[in-house]
């Protein structure tokens, strides 16, 4: 990792020295000095970033405007995706728990930030409660200090087959679920990646928000609040699956509702497509989450393996069956076209819960890249799924393949490190594409499991770095997590937002982020075309600002990890 050599010289942190605090206290704030606007653990790295503005050194005060660190600020270079000279400064010494600001040149400060223990627990809070946010119900829920109106949704009691699902006639029962993005649809292949990731954590760490906090209607009972959660999505999974045992792609309408709350949607709701993809990644997801809940519900985990099981063998009779929207749909495709990570991920999740040679053998002779594949994570990030939970697991493989799974993630982490290295912003992300936040939390959750691997202190330290990034430390200054700090989203693209009369959106969502394509141009001015700036906090701009499921599923992995660890 990138440090600082502070000077004993340049070294103050003394509470005796303090400005004229009759003056500083109107010093302007300034989003030039780039900072994770939450702050950081005690053990943290801490660092910000200064961007086109000269200066050789900072101060950090405290409440009362003592300086209680002084410290030198080191040249990061000119970063070209932001088009900025960027300076950094260090302050990983300062330990001491309380709020604090950033100093410089005796002109602007930075936005308030803590250093304090349990640092995100309430955004990991907000992060898990985002998918309550989503289900498909009506409820009017006090959290957050405001009232906030979950989405009066949709029966889906008597969803209509769509011939591209290969039945004619008939209506499904598929109620429940959570809605997938900004828009109302429900999609099997983007829930179960994201379903798949918290379950990792909740194995990793099943006692995991116990203490009842989120306050959904499961609470109380012998599961974390997580896996309450978690099982809502999971049986509306379930309820897609054809008696043959494939999986049907999605649950739409026909086209995208306008900004309205679901209780004003009157499009009609169709069960559409079926394939090889939504099929396998129903078979992982049910397979994993068999085993997760077999200690508390012992009957939905015989039914999930089962599933899982018939899903398997559906797939393998029809392994090349790609889903493509049909002339008359125009909600989203998510369409893929290559299913070998997708059955590697069903063998992965199929071996571990069910202890079959079958399953081992095929992980052996079908061996995927061990890569992580930026963009698109619903579809290219199931091979990572897949990776996690056989680390996870790695006892039930003999040495050698352990061994080729652990060799290969640690390159795979030591690589990203590499890029953190030599970044200016300090982060390893150097591509802005659609959902450019869910790249780079993925970034993160690899080097999380790198440590969990480990316990080298360089992985969780480089995850903090990335954190931090979404947390203010990039090149909008923008925090990425709505309701979160102090220059907040406030225009997510997501329906319910901008539709149920309350001024802030939902808490708890990752907006996309910087996204250098910009399909949403002709109807979105850009105040920057540079692509770490591209980005609009706009409600119209679905191609930088929108929410979904599978940008929401990493900050849950990483953030858990970090309060776990830190």
């Amino acid at each position: 990792m990138k440090k600082i050599i502070v000077f004993a010289s340049l070294l103050l942190a003394i509470t005796a020295c303090s400005f004229n605090k009759s003056s500083e206290k109107e010093l302007p704030i300034s989003d030039q000095i780039r900072i994770n606007q939450l702050g950081f653990y005690p053990a943290s790295i801490k660092q910000f970033l200064l961007v086109d503005t000269f200066a050789t050194k900072f101060n950090i005060i405290d409440e009362e405007y003592n300086i209680v660190f002084s410290g030198g600020l080191l040249d990061n270079g000119y970063w070209e995706a932001s088009g900025e000279k960027v300076l950094m400064g260090d302050f990983s010494i300062l330990t001491k728990v309380g709020t604090y600001r950033v100093i410089i040149n005796n002109e602007f400060l930075s936005f308030p930030f803590e250093i304090k223990n349990n640092l995100y627990k309430e955004a990991l809070r907000a992060s898990i409660k985002s998918y309550y946010f989503q289900r498909a119900s009506f409820e009017i829920e006090e959290q957050f200090g405001g009232i906030y109106r979950r989405p009066a949704g949709h029966p889906d009691n008597s969803c209509k087959y769509h011939p591209s699902s290969g039945h004619a006639k008939g209506t499904l029962n598929s109620v429940g679920g959570w809605y997938d993005a900004g828009d109302y649809g429900k999609y099997i292949g983007n829930a179960a990646l994201s379903t798949g990731q918290m379950l990792l954590l909740a194995e990793q760490y099943p006692n995991l928000i116990t203490d009842n906090s989120l306050n959904i209607p499961e609470s109380g009972n012998e599961r974390s609040d997580l896996l309450d959660e978690l099982k809502y999505e999971l049986d509306w999974i379930l309820s897609m699956q054809d008696k043959d045992g494939g999986v049907y792609h999605k649950l739409t309408a026909k086209n995208f509702s306008g900004f309205i709350m679901p209780a004003d949607y009157d499009l009609e709701r169709w069960i559409i497509g079926k394939g090889t993809a939504s099929t396998l990644n129903f078979s992982a997801v049910m397979a994993q989450a068999a085993r997760i809940f077999d200690k508390t519900d012992s009957e939905w985990s015989e039914k999930a393996i089962s599933a899982s099981r018939n899903a398997w063998s559906w797939a393998i009779e029809n392994d090349n069956i790609h889903y493509v929207n049909p002339k008359d749909i125009k909600t989203g495709e998510y369409g893929d076209t290559e299913f070998k990570d997708d059955f590697f991920w069903a063998a992965a999740e199929l071996y571990i819960s069910t202890k079959e040679e079958i399953y081992l053998e095929y992980l052996k002779t079908n061996k995927q890249d061990y890569i992580h594949q930026l963009t698109n994570s619903w579809k290219f990030f199931v091979r990572n799924n897949a990776f996690h939970s056989l680390l996870e697991n790695k006892e039930l493989l003999d040495d050698d393949f352990a061994n080729y799974f652990i060799k290969n993630h640690i390159k795979l982490a030591n690589e990203l490190i590499s890029e953190i290295n030599v970044n200016p912003y300090n982060i390893a992300l150097n591509r802005y594409e659609w959902g450019s936040n869910s790249d780079i939390l993925n970034q993160a959750l690899i080097l999380c499991i790198a440590h969990k691997i480990t316990g080298e202190e360089k992985y969780i330290d480089a995850a903090e770095q990335i954190n931090d990034y979404i947390f203010g430390k990039n090149a909008t200054g923008y925090c990425f997590l709505t309701g979160f700090g102090s220059k907040k989203v406030m225009f997510v693209h997501h329906r319910p937002s901008g539709a149920d009369g309350i001024a802030e959106p939902i808490p708890g969502f990752i907006a996309g982020g910087p996204n250098n394509d910009r399909q949403d141009a002709d109807n979105v001015s850009y105040l920057s075309i540079l692509p770490a700036k591209s980005y609009m906090d706009v409600e119209a701009s679905y191609a930088s600002n929108e929410v979904c499921l599978n940008w929401n599923a990493p900050a849950v992995y990483v953030l858990g990890y970090l309060e776990e660890n830190r």
